[in-house]
């Protein structure tokens, strides 16, 4: 079996690679998505220098990151699974970036608990870009809309870096390329539109299609069970 250092170093591997096929120029960050496996884990990642984590449960990551042998290590945490509002509290006192918006009323939650943290928060819309009904995210449809409605509000603490999607549940790389697409070109279309310098985060691509992902634009994957094994 596989060591965690080994999987990283393959994954990276992985990544060049495809930068190279795809002539990318650009950085591609790699996530280690640390879901329902334990502190030592965690650990073993960081002892092999990786820095940057993600977790979708704010609970379970809470505890896993308050943990003296997590904390003390330099780290930064995205939660990047669906956020209910009443884990707010807990989410902002151990992330350093959300990923995972897809409503207005979320994120005015998270503003009001950064401004009494005086903490900045960066986040990333969610799009649903697989069209697939169960999953979160905006509705491409209805981006614009919410896009508009952050903009007026005009946070002081909550940062918009970029946006993120959920790739299709299927093995058909065609459907699945179509979605990543998709996010990339209102990536295109947005950062065009609001001409903010640091919207520059196009998070796509998980353990079963992040080269797809790549290829298509993504500048930031997130890994689970390629690095830490099967959940």
């Amino acid at each position: 079996m596989s060591s965690i250092k080994d999987n990283l170093l393959r994954i990276l591997d992985l990544i060049n690679l495809v930068k190279i096929k795809n002539n990318i120029n650009y950085d591609v960050n790699l996530m280690a998505v640390s879901k329902t496996f334990s502190s030592s884990d965690v650990a073993e990642a960081m002892e092999a220098g990786q820095t940057l984590f993600g977790e979708n449960r704010v609970l379970e990551a809470y505890d896993k990151f308050n943990l003296p042998i997590i904390k003390e290590k330099k780290h930064s945490l995205h939660i990047i699974g669906h956020l209910q509002r009443n884990k707010v509290k807990e989410a902002i006192e151990i992330a350093e970036m959300i990923q995972s918006i897809d409503k207005i009323d979320t994120l005015d939650v998270i503003e009001k608990k950064c401004s009494e943290k005086n903490k900045k928060m960066d986040f990333l819309i969610e799009v649903n870009t697989s069209f697939e009904m169960q999953k979160y995210g905006v509705l491409v449809e209805d981006f614009d809309k919410l896009l508009e409605q952050i903009t007026k509000k005009d946070y002081k603490f909550c940062n918009l870096r970029g946006i993120m999607t959920v790739g299709p549940l299927t093995d058909d790389k065609v459907i699945i390329k179509k979605s990543f697409k998709l996010l990339n070109d209102i990536f295109i279309k947005i950062r065009q539109q609001i001409k903010k310098t640091d919207f520059d985060i196009i998070s796509m691509g998980m353990s079963s299609d992040f080269e797809i992902a790549i290829s298509e634009g993504s500048n930031l994957v997130r890994i689970g069970s390629a690095i830490f094994g099967k959940r």
